[in-house]
């Protein structure tokens, strides 16, 4: 009878082995992470064409608001430069939330790894939480339905890091099963 044992050429765990040690559920917390990233792409585009065409009612892409880039400084002084920087800085950062996001879920909770699950735990409450109450009270006050995106991400990411619970914290340090 003989062992085989791996080299330092040969790795321990062939790619086919490692796809099928995937924490399952792991894809929920990805496509959740695409969800920000739409919405970031959508805060950019609507922020500039909101200051590319000045006069025109701002157009949120579901509907228009009854206000202009122009007549914004009516609402205060401060209001023309916070659409401005919502309109680079914070849309950028909605995208850098998202990309780091889907990574995480990817490379990270994929392979059982528990600062991942933590980190998109943490994700859930500061980006999913808080834009879902943020976009209510948008809602609330305008009639624009943006809803749908912060419930969707909180869905699946909640999903996800329910399916995701017990594979990832049944695991050792190492990523084996316990």
């Amino acid at each position: 009878m003989s062992t085989q044992s791996s080299t330092a050429a040969e790795p321990a765990d062939s790619p086919v082995e490692l796809a099928d040690r995937a924490v399952p559920g792991w894809w929920l917390n990805f496509v959740a992470g695409m969800v920000p990233l739409l919405a970031g792409l959508v805060v950019l585009l609507i922020s500039w064409l909101g200051v590319a065409r000045a006069d025109a009612k701002w157009w949120t892409g579901l509907g228009t608001l009854d206000f202009s880039y122009s007549d914004l400084s009516a609402a205060g002084s401060d209001a023309p430069p916070w659409v401005e920087m919502l309109g680079s800085v914070g849309g950028v950062n909605i995208v850098a939330a998202a990309i780091a996001v889907c990574v995480v879920a990817r490379f990270g909770l994929r392979n059982g790894q528990r600062w991942a699950w933590w980190f998109l735990a943490f994700c859930f409450v500061w980006i999913g939480l808080h834009d879902a109450v943020m976009t209510t009270v948008f809602f609330l006050a305008t009639g624009q339905p943006f809803l749908l995106l912060p419930y969707t991400y909180c869905a699946l990411m909640l999903a996800g890091l329910i399916w995701t619970r017990k594979s990832v914290f049944a695991r050792t340090s190492d990523g084996d099963p316990a």
